[in-house]
C-alpha cells in the first residue's frame, strides 16, 4: 500500500513538473519574436572631400590711401574768403573747393614782380639800341638779356600762383571725398599751407588690425565685409606692418577697395585667406555634440555605426569632420539625436 501511493506521488508530482515547464516554455519569448527591433528614421548625406580655406577674420575701418590722395594748399599767402565744402562731402571733379583772396603782402610781391618785369623789358630795348650803335658791350646786352629774362620768369610763377588776381578758387583734380579740412573762412593762410585733404574716390583702403604673429602675407587673398550690410568686396593684401600700433597693439593691413564707394571711417571686417588643406566635409546637423563628445553616426546595410570626430573649420551649415572617416560616408542628418550606436535606421523617402 505504501509503496503504491509513492508511486502515485511521484507520478503526479512529474505531472506537475511537466506542466510547469511547458508553462515557463510557453510564457518565455522567442528569440525572433522578442520586442521589434528598435529603428529610427534618417536623411542621409555625403562626407565630401575638399580643399579648405585656413581664414583669419579681423575688424577694420575705410580710410583714404596715402598713395591715392592729394592735399590741397594754399599757393601764396592768401586770405580764406569762402570754404565752398564740408568735411565728409563727396566732390565731383572740377568742384570748387575754396575761395581764396590775396593777402597784403602777397598783392605787393606781385606789384613788385609785375614791376621788375617792365623795367627788365624796357632796359633791355635801350641796351639793344645802344648796342646796336655800337654804344654798348656785348656783356652789357648780356647782362640786360638775363635780368629780363629772370624778371620775366618771377612774374610768371607769381601769376601761376595766382598773385594777380583778386579771388582764386581751388577746384578738385579728380572726383573724391573730403577727408579733413584745416581752414576757414577769415583765415589768413601762408603759402603752401595744407587746407583740405581730398581722399579719390578709387584710392580707398581697409586697414584691418591684425593680432602679431600672424600668417597674413601680402598677396593673400581678402574679403571685406560692410558692417552695414552693403555687398562684399573680393581683394588681396598689398601691406602688412612690422610695427605694432602703441594703443590697439595689433599689426596694420592695407586691403584696397578695387573702387568700392564705402564710407571713408565706416567699419568692415576682414576674412584673410592664409593657406588651404584637404579636409572632410559634413552637415553641422549630423554632428551629435554631447557628454560623450562630439560624434556622427555613420549609416551602412541599414544599422547605424557611431564615430567620434573632431570638429575643424566652420562653413556655413557644413562642418570640417576629422577621426575615422572617408569619402563617400553616409552620414545620417534629420534624426541624428535619436540614434545609438548599431541601431537600425531607416531612410527618410525610401
Amino acid at each position: 500500500m505504501t509503496r503504491r501511493r509513492l508511486m502515485l506521488g511521484g507520478a503526479i508530482f512529474l505531472t506537475l513538473a511537466a506542466v510547469l515547464a511547458w508553462a515557463l516554455l510557453r510564457g518565455r519569448p522567442d528569440e525572433a519574436q522578442a520586442a521589434p527591433a528598435t529603428t529610427a528614421t534618417v536623411t542621409l548625406a555625403t562626407i565630401r572631400r575638399v580643399e579648405l580655406p585656413e581664414v583669419i577674420s579681423a575688424y577694420g575701418v575705410v580710410q583714404a590711401d596715402a598713395l591715392g590722395a592729394q592735399t590741397i594748399a594754399s599757393p601764396k599767402a592768401a586770405i580764406v574768403s569762402r570754404v565752398l565744402v564740408r568735411a565728409g562731402e563727396s566732390v565731383a571733379a572740377g568742384q570748387p573747393l575754396v575761395e581764396l583772396a590775396n593777402a597784403p603782402g602777397a598783392q605787393m610781391a606781385f606789384n613788385q614782380a609785375e614791376s621788375a618785369a617792365r623795367f627788365a623789358q624796357a632796359d633791355l630795348a635801350r641796351v639793344q639800341r645802344l648796342h646796336e650803335a655800337q654804344l654798348a658791350a656785348n656783356d652789357q646786352l648780356l647782362a640786360a638779356r638775363k635780368a629780363d629774362a629772370d624778371a620775366q620768369a618771377a612774374l610768371a610763377a607769381q601769376q601761376k600762383q595766382g598773385a594777380g588776381r583778386a579771388l582764386q578758387v581751388m577746384v578738385a583734380a579728380k572726383a573724391g571725398v573730403v577727408t579733413s579740412l584745416s581752414v576757414a573762412a577769415g583765415d589768413h593762410v601762408a603759402q603752401d599751407a595744407p587746407m583740405l585733404v581730398l581722399a579719390h574716390l578709387d584710392g580707398a583702403v581697409v586697414k584691418l588690425g591684425l593680432e602679431p604673429g600672424g600668417r597674413v602675407a601680402v598677396g593673400q587673398k581678402a574679403m571685406i565685409y560692410p558692417v552695414f550690410g552693403a555687398p562684399l568686396i573680393a581683394s588681396r593684401i598689398t601691406m602688412v606692418g612690422r610695427a605694432a600700433d602703441p594703443v590697439s597693439k595689433t599689426l596694420d593691413a592695407i586691403v584696397p577697395l578695387n573702387g568700392a564707394n564705402l564710407p571713408i571711417g565706416s567699419a568692415v571686417r576682414g576674412e584673410v585667406t592664409t593657406a588651404t588643406h584637404s579636409g572632410f566635409l559634413a552637415p553641422r546637423a549630423a554632428v551629435v555634440f554631447d557628454e560623450t563628445g562630439p560624434h556622427i553616426f555613420v549609416v551602412s546595410r541599414g544599422k547605424a555605426r557611431r564615430v567620434f570626430v573632431g570638429v575643424g573649420l566652420d562653413q556655413g551649415d557644413q562642418i570640417e569632420v576629422k577621426g575615422q572617416v572617408a569619402p563617400g560616408d553616409q552620414v545620417a542628418v534629420e534624426g541624428a539625436y535619436e540614434l545609438q550606436d548599431g541601431m537600425a535606421v531607416k531612410v527618410r523617402g525610401k
